[in-house]
């Protein structure tokens, strides 16, 4: 049972948060997956339209990542704004935002301009992705609130899955068409508006139904910084595959546009298989060091057989690998962090990691080209990544098994 603050001055009324609520803010997560997956089958094409513009190489990835990097630096802020604030009007703005930068692309015929209006998607991201988890966080507590932290990553995967097909699809129209997916949350925003609460005051004096007592975790500014570092780790790693599947595909000769969205849909696959193995079974059996350790395994075995595939089938396969790795990490990582967080705090503190993990993203492709250039193949970085994710991994289950033998003795 949680409460809502009624701002005319009435007495809270008691109201109790729902699978139905749960769903609509679940389903606002796709905000976090369009720009990675509706248009990364249309990259190359994107690259070749702007092929006069200097740097089109590195700007055409940066189409991607750009609402990233704006969602990272300004995450933690609209975060701290909505504890105090409250969440519901900024979510319901943001979400009208999103739609109408990312539509922008359908009509601006500047790469720059194009840039400028990926930022204005970013500052949407920012406001849906943070302030949607700190619903969950509010409204849920307990194996409740894990369930549907795993669920948001989950739903974030499968529509993750439609879009790289609706991507692959629309794409043979034209790189601009996928960009028409983004007035989707068009559709969500009358939704949050008549059915979602804000579980505090503007004053922001009054609670949420017992969050306050005795059962809220005490803040740890440590324990946060040290999930903000994982996320970017986490951010780092996720990208890859969404950047540069497609133009390791290309570089094997394959142009169509429909098996590179089926090759990015296979992926989000295995996201969804990663979540719902965390949700049902490696959460309630292992604690989270095991949970990354596992998570860093399987991503590690995907980067390894990206990077020495020679044919679509195998890179389709690693990429299906890396991508189970992913949706266990993922959860793990908003599971922990919102267990960790005091309500007062939640805002902030969900938004610290969620800029972490999207820095992370931004920062990604930033990395990986300058190796490119260096090491002269995507196939070798991949690779190269896989062999020292692996090698983390085996050095986290022998710090592991050296623990629990300390323990026995």
């Amino acid at each position: 049972m949680h409460v809502h603050i009624d701002r005319r001055g009435a007495a809270p009324v008691a109201r109790e948060a729902s699978f139905f609520h749960a769903f609509i803010l679940l389903s606002t997560v796709i905000c976090g997956t369009l720009a990675p997956t509706v248009i990364g089958p249309v990259l190359p094409a994107m690259q070749r339209h702007f092929a006069s513009v200097p740097g089109i190489e590195t700007l055409v990835p940066v189409v991607v990542t750009m609402p990233m990097l704006i969602l990272g630096a300004l995450a933690m802020a609209i975060g701290a704004v909505s504890d105090r604030v409250g969440r519901k009007r900024v979510l319901v703005s943001a979400l009208v935002l999103y739609a109408a930068a990312g539509t922008a692309p359908l009509y601006l015929d500047s790469i720059y301009t194009i840039l400028v209006s990926r930022a204005l998607v970013g500052l949407a991201e920012a406001a849906v992705m943070t302030i949607s988890t700190s619903f969950i966080g509010d409204y849920f507590s307990g194996t409740q609130r894990d369930r549907y932290a795993s669920l948001q990553i989950t739903v974030a995967s499968t529509s993750a899955f439609i879009f790289n097909l609706m991507g692959g699809a629309l794409g043979a129209y034209g790189w601009r068409v996928p960009f028409a997916a983004y007035a989707l949350p068009l559709l969500l925003a009358p939704l949050v508006q008549v059915f979602i609460w804000d579980t505090r005051s503007t004053a922001g004096t009054l609670t949420a139904g017992g969050h306050v007592t005795s059962g809220e975790p005490i803040f740890n500014p440590w324990l946060l910084a040290l999930i903000c570092a994982i996320a970017f780790a986490v951010g780092l790693v996720f990208m890859v595959v969404p950047v540069h599947l497609s133009f390791m595909l290309v570089d094997l000769g394959i142009r169509s546009t429909g098996e590179i969205g089926f090759a990015y849909a296979l992926n989000s696959v295995g996201i969804i298989a990663g979540t719902l193995a965390f949700g049902w079974f490696l959460a309630s059996r292992f604690a989270v060091p095991q949970q990354f350790a596992i998570g860093t395994l399987v991503c590690g075995l995907g980067f390894l057989i990206l990077g020495v595939a020679h044919d679509f089938t195998l890179l389709t396969l690693g990429g299906a690998i890396n991508g189970i790795g992913c949706g266990v990490v993922l959860p793990a990582l908003v599971s922990w962090g919102l267990r960790s967080l005091p309500f007062e705090r939640r805002g902030f503190g969900t938004g610290a990691f969620t800029a972490g993990q999207f820095i992370g993203y931004f920062c990604s492709p930033l990395i990986v080209m300058p190796l490119v250039g260096h090491w002269g193949s995507r196939f070798e970085v991949v690779e190269g990544g896989g062999i020292g994710l692996l090698l983390i991994a085996a050095l986290a289950f022998a710090g592991a098994l050296s623990t629990h033998r300390l323990k026995l003795n």
